[in-house]
């Protein structure tokens, strides 16, 4: 019980970072009109609702943490229905973000920053398949999903910068469906956790 409590009061704190991450990248995302941004900030707000969930369910009972998994499933697979049909329409050109390069100091803040959230959701993933707790599971597959939606700003500032220089065919192919390929993870995850919820016996 020790242990959870302990990691209740570490991810109430990183509840509060992944909702301020929320709200820079919304920002970043409306002042640049990037799709890609508000879509990434989404996928932040949806983990700050899953840590929640984690800090008000992590010491209760087997039936209410395999009601508030449920919650989670479902954020997840609203999520990557979300994404899946932004990708579909970026990938037939349907997209009215802009071309802006993340430039400039604040730019290049941002990316670090992105860069640093996406390597500290993979270290947090470290162990996740050993956990039995569901919850404790629910936060690790949010907590992946997040950083898959990083990765598609991180690949996508690459190219940007890339093309701004030389124009090259097979990344302009990757940038193009590299994000489907993601979307497509993302809806795996979600079916795994609705057959982790019919698995999980509450008694």
């Amino acid at each position: 019980m020790a242990s959870k409590t302990k990691l209740k009061k570490i991810t109430f704190f990183t509840m509060l970072i992944s909702l301020v991450s929320f709200a820079y990248k919304l920002v970043l995302g409306i002042l640049n009109t990037s799709n890609v941004l508000i879509v990434a900030a989404t996928s932040t707000f949806l983990v700050f609702l899953c840590k929640l969930l984690f800090v008000r369910n992590v010491t209760m009972s087997r039936a209410k943490k395999k009601k508030a998994y449920l919650f989670m499933c479902i954020l997840m697979f609203l999520y990557a229905l979300i994404f899946m049909t932004f990708v579909v329409l970026k990938a037939f050109g349907v997209d009215a973000s802009n071309q802006k390069t993340y430039s400039g100091v604040i730019g290049t803040l941002f990316i670090a920053f992105i860069m640093i959230m996406f390597i500290l959701s993979v270290i947090n993933l470290k162990g996740a398949l050993e956990k039995t707790d569901i919850m404790v599971i629910g936060l690790k597959e949010m907590t992946f999903v997040s950083a898959l939606a990083d990765a598609v700003i991180i690949e996508e500032f690459i190219y940007r910068t890339i093309s701004e220089y030389k124009s090259i065919e097979i990344l302009e192919t990757i940038t193009k469906y590299f994000p489907l390929g993601i979307g497509v993870l993302m809806f795996i995850v979600s079916i795994m956790m609705f057959i982790r919820f019919a698995r999980y016996k509450a008694e």
